[in-house]
């Protein structure tokens, strides 16, 4: 049986050999990309500067994730109106980007088969477009006066304004009576008339200090990041000195128009206030349903 099976002719041809498929196999045939958006490359000279810049280059993913966290957790219109403009900023870039087609410098990490464009840069568009609006909405008082699911220090000032007014006038009068022999007769206004204007008064200075330390707080740290973040995209060599200039131009431009929609369009304010008041009384429902079903649990656990 053995001599007749050495005998039996072979098949003609090359005979293919298929080694079992793994991962590590798989790696090695197919070409792995990473994700642009979050992956940044940084000298490792450096242990201070690079790594700073480096976190710095992160800020649009950052900004999106606390832009939607904002809006879904704290039911935040602002922050949701912010968010698509923000998007529509870096949509914006992306076309610029295809219809210039001005490569980035080249790094060490390039892919040769991979065209990338750069003019004009999406993070520098990104974080200008947030700060300009940030900025403006901070100093212009909230889109003329729009302020939603907030008091405007403005009108509180303007209203302890008012009362510290009536206050004075009409201690005035009373002075002016006693002055007349209708009082006291010693022309001068009551104990408790001056203490309401002294509190008045502190009131307006927390009122517009407060204000001043909510302004800084919210203007110097977004310009700083905006500029960090600009610079890092340069000294990390994804982008030139030009196409970042540019994206930051085309940021500042596209956040002053998102903001002037705001302040000067009724349909935007109208729907961003509907919008908030809908939320506010879904919300309110909803604590009440899961208010009621804690005591409808606690009520079964007493019977």
């Amino acid at each position: 049986v053995r001599q007749q099976s050495s005998t039996i002719p072979q098949p003609q041809g090359r005979v293919h050999h298929h080694p079992p498929t793994t991962t590590a196999t798989m790696a090695t045939e197919q070409q792995w990309k990473p994700f642009s958006l979050t992956h940044v490359t940084y000298p490792s000279h450096s242990h201070i500067v690079a790594p700073t810049l480096a976190l710095l280059s992160l800020t649009p993913p950052f900004g999106v994730c606390a832009l939607v966290t904002a809006t879904i957790v704290y039911k935040d219109v602002l922050a949701a109106y912010l968010l698509v403009g923000s998007v529509s900023s870096t949509a914006v870039t992306s076309i610029i980007k295809k219809l210039v087609r001005e490569s980035r410098p080249p790094r060490y990490d390039d892919v040769k088969e991979e065209v990338d464009y750069g003019m004009p840069s999406n993070h520098s568009c990104y974080v200008w477009f947030c700060a300009v609006f940030i900025v403006l909405y901070t100093l212009r008082g909230g889109g003329g006066g729009l302020r939603i699911g907030e008091v405007d220090h403005r009108t509180a000032v303007e209203a302890s304004s008012t009362v510290a007014r009536v206050t004075m006038s009409s201690s005035q009068s009373r002075s002016d009576t006693c002055g007349n022999g209708n009082g006291n007769g010693n022309g001068y206004a009551p104990a408790s008339t001056i203490t309401t204007t002294t509190t008045t008064t502190s009131r307006i200075i927390s009122a517009n200090t407060w204000h001043n330390l909510h302004a800084s707080f919210a203007v110097i740290p977004s310009l700083l990041i905006a500029i960090g973040c600009s610079y890092s995209r340069i000294y990390l060599g994804y982008h030139t000195m030009p196409q970042v200039f540019v994206g930051s131009i085309v940021g500042c431009a596209l956040g002053c128009i998102w903001y002037g929609l705001l302040e000067t369009t009724d349909a935007v304010r109208n729907s961003l206030i509907s919008m908030d008041a809908t939320l506010r009384e879904l919300e309110r429902g909803r604590m009440q349903l899961r208010l009621a079903g804690l005591d409808d649990c606690n009520g079964r656990k007493n019977d």
